[in-house]
């Protein structure tokens, strides 16, 4: 009689033990700020910033060379980017066009992966890369997918986010990346 009722004490306590360890983490959701959800956000504003411009330029197809420093800081300015700040948002800058009924081509990509979307309760996230795409949309890429895109026509937009920091006033103009550092020296 003495070791069913131990019997029984125990197995009620293993089963306790073992739904806490089920049920209590994912009682506390942690914060999925950062990673994929900012990288996301990010490639998502990049397409609509890009969209917009083309819908109030008449159609013409996107080239960062051209565009005025009003939209520069648009882009040195996107949602999310500061959550990422050790990686990169590569995009395509010159030549882009947003066609909701067009082919499905990357314009923008993160170039870390991370594991945080979707979130689990229970183990993570595969690892993937946010990115945008040319009918507007964003979403996810898996690393290999990111190994086999030609980004040789994409370009960091960190430099934009300190060109951003130091004209952020309308009346000064935007250097452009390839002359940053000859602009900034004939304002100092």
């Amino acid at each position: 009689m003495l070791t069913r009722k131990r019997l029984l004490i125990c197995s009620a306590l293993l089963f306790i033990a073992g739904a806490c360890v089920l049920i209590l983490p994912a009682m506390h959701r942690v914060s999925n700020c950062g990673g994929n959800s900012a990288a996301l956000s990010a490639c998502n504003s990049y397409a609509q910033i890009l969209a917009h411009w083309e819908a109030t330029h008449n159609g013409k197809r996107f080239s960062l060379s051209k565009v005025d420093p009003e939209f520069k800081r648009y882009l040195s300015d996107l949602p999310g980017a500061d959550w990422v700040r050790s990686a990169r948002l590569l995009a395509k800058t010159e030549d882009v066009t947003i066609d909701v009924f067009g082919p499905k081509r990357v314009i923008i990509v993160c170039d870390t992966a991370y594991d945080n979307v979707p979130q689990r309760y229970i183990g993570k996230a595969p690892m993937t890369h946010a990115v945008g795409y040319s009918n507007g949309q964003a979403g996810f890429i898996t690393p290999e997918e990111y190994l086999k895109l030609d980004l040789s026509s994409f370009i960091d937009l960190q430099p934009l986010q300190s060109y951003n920091a130091e004209y952020s006033t309308p009346q000064k103009e935007l250097p452009s990346p390839d002359k940053g550092a000859s602009n900034k020296k004939e304002r100092k």
